[in-house]
């Protein structure tokens, strides 16, 4: 009789082990959305100039975020990527370098004014880099441009379709900063 015991035992035994695994597989962040967000805040996919230089290490383990995931940058060469429920940030390397050389050569012998006035900046439906740089800390967030826009010219955006319009002044192709009081 001690044969079906362990039968028995074994029996039971294996579906609490599968449902431990599924369960284990869970708790770590899925490293590909990572990936994702970080193109699809930067406006660039992985390897092109303005994206991330590479996919996020996959030996990393992150407990999954509860909560959606935060996405900042650029700020210092890289996007930040944070779970404000469990506290944990990343920070993933974006190729910015070629970015400029890239906007640079699109535009060569292109005569610049003095505050920069005339030079491309936007179109309308385009994302756009805004950015606030204060003395202690500095935010940025990609925002859709409503019409298009030179440099030095003042533009409506929005991060939502359905949002209130804010106005941001262009200081670069792509880069626009709020205005001040």
């Amino acid at each position: 009789m001690p044969v079906p015991t362990i039968r028995v035992a074994l029996v039971l035994a294996v579906p609490l082990l599968l449902r431990a695994a599924p369960a284990q597989a869970q708790a770590i962040q899925d490293l590909n959305e990572i990936d994702v967000l970080v193109a699809a805040t930067m406006g660039a996919g992985i390897g092109e100039p303005g994206g991330a230089r590479a996919p996020v290490d996959r030996r990393l383990k992150l407990k999954a975020c509860p909560v959606a995931l935060e996405v900042t940058g650029p700020d210092l060469g890289a996007a930040a990527v944070r779970c404000p429920a469990l506290g944990w940030r990343i920070r993933v390397p974006l190729d910015l370098a070629a970015e400029r050389e890239q906007a640079v050569a699109a535009r060569p012998g292109q005569p610049r004014t003095a505050a920069g006035q005339g030079v491309p900046g936007i179109k309308r439906g385009e994302p756009i880099l805004l950015t606030v740089d204060r003395p202690m800390f500095s935010l940025s967030r990609v925002m859709i441009a409503d019409k298009d826009g030179r440099v030095g010219e003042v533009i409506p955006v929005r991060d939502d379709p359905k949002g209130k319009p804010i106005f941001v002044r262009i200081v670069e192709p792509g880069r626009a900063t709020i205005l001040s009081n």
